[in-house]
């Protein structure tokens, strides 16, 4: 009976305890009794690119796009780790982000091709900006190319990786490959038609498919009845990366064959030559290299300045001194570069002047003589001191590399005259 009454009472206070429970316990939502708030979108930002224009300074820009005198300062300041704001060229973009109502909270500026600068709020006001300098990733290729001379460098006949080329790439391979052999060939004296080169070319290519820098790793031509080669090869021995042969000899010479980068030869050296201007034989004791008025002239070798300005026939010239008791000069400057004058010292491939046509000349041209001992020569004949070669204790290292280079360039095959190649297809 006992047994009875305590079950009873059990089922009694359990049933009360979820009658409790459901009154006054948590309550769970059925889905269809759940309300829908809807919490509005903040607004997007807003980006705005605004280009410096010439006469403009920061502040103005800074001023149009709603920022202050306090907060002008700080970004300057910011930016003044990096680059100072006065320098900044027209033309250069600057991109704003900010909210609807509010002032710029971050700042992009392009300062060139590869290097952005970002700026941002540190959210204490206008006081506190901090900036970060990025430099632009680059992705490195490797290009065989190939070319055939009809004329000149400039229009030869390319064949290789031609596709991926730019207009402007285009002109800067006849470029590269005359730097590599500026020493051993007078671009515009020594050249031939159907003469031929092969080249390597490693580049560093930007996100936009620009290049930002390339260079020749290895290289061939044939000029007339010689191939040369050359092989950049970069140690700690040398100030800079050089070229060798594949013996290991420096290819750069005490001299550069010639004084301008892109020129035609108008007269070259001669003892018995019709001078235009007095109307009679004179010996030209030089070579003459037509050029467009104001082409930059480069000095043959490193030296010191023996004189510079004005020299009677020779209109605007510069002399330069250099070792072995060798001189040179050039002749009818438009004008003398600036820096360079009696006594001072200049470096091989340095601006020393213009093209121009002072003096006894009758249009725009350089006159260019090589001196030694005194004595007017023919520089083309000359066999001229070359820089260091491989040091002995790098020779394995550089075979390395060479034998990985040429293997590399000599899978393209140097292009034959069109004679040939018709009977190559016959075959």
């Amino acid at each position: 009976m006992r047994t009875r009454l305590s079950a009873a009472v059990g089922l009694a206070l359990a049933g009360a305890l979820i009658l409790a429970w459901a009154a006054f316990g948590p309550r769970v939502e059925r889905p269809g009794d759940v309300k829908v708030v809807e919490v509005p979108t903040p607004p997007p930002p807003i980006a705005l690119v605004h280009r410096l224009e010439r006469g403009e300074t920061l502040g103005d820009v800074f001023e149009d796009h709603g920022l202050g005198p306090a907060a002008t300062r700080a970004i300057a300041e910011a930016m003044g780790e990096f680059e100072s704001p006065r320098r900044l060229r027209p033309g250069v973009a600057i991109h704003f982000v900010r909210r609807p109502g509010d002032s710029p909270a971050r700042i992009r500026v392009d300062l060139d091709a590869d290097r952005i600068l970002h700026l941002w709020s540190g959210g204490e006001g206008a006081s506190r900006w901090s900036a970060r300098l990025d430099s632009v990733q680059v992705v490195r290729d490797t290009l065989l190319l190939a070319g055939l001379i009809r004329s000149n460098l400039f229009d030869a006949e390319l064949s290789g990786d031609v596709e991926t080329l730019g207009d402007a790439e285009r002109f800067d391979v006849a470029y590269r490959i005359s730097q590599v052999f500026a020493w051993q060939i007078d671009f515009w004296r020594d050249l031939r038609r159907n003469d031929a080169y092969r080249l390597l070319i490693e580049r560093e290519v930007r996100p936009d498919g620009s290049v930002r820098d390339a260079r020749v790793l290895a290289a061939d031509f044939r000029n007339d009845r010689r191939v040369l080669t050359g092989v950049r090869f970069e140690h700690a021995a040398a100030e800079r990366a050089e070229y060798y042969d594949e013996a290991g000899e420096a290819l750069r010479g005490q001299f550069l064959l010639a004084p301008l980068d892109i020129v035609r030869v108008t007269s070259g050296f001669n003892l018995r030559r019709f001078h235009p201007v007095l109307r009679r034989t004179r010996p030209h004791l030089g070579v003459d290299y037509g050029a467009a008025r104001g082409t930059p002239v480069r000095a043959t070798g490193a030296g010191r300045v023996t004189r510079a300005g004005w020299w009677g026939n020779y209109g605007n010239a510069v002399e330069i001194r250099h070792a072995n008791n060798i001189r040179t000069r050039y002749a009818h400057l438009s004008n003398v570069a600036r820096g360079v004058a009696a006594g001072s010292q200049v470096e091989q491939g340095q601006v020393i002047g213009y093209v121009g046509d002072t003096g006894l000349a009758t249009a725009p041209h350089l006159h260019y003589e090589f001196l030694r001992n005194g004595a007017q020569v023919n520089p083309a004949r000359l066999q001229l001191p070359r820089a260091e070669p491989v040091p002995a204790e790098l020779r394995e290292r550089f075979a390395a590399l060479r034998h990985v280079v040429l293997s590399r360039l000599r899978s393209l095959p140097m292009p034959v005259q069109p004679t040939q190649r018709a009977r190559r297809t016959q075959d």
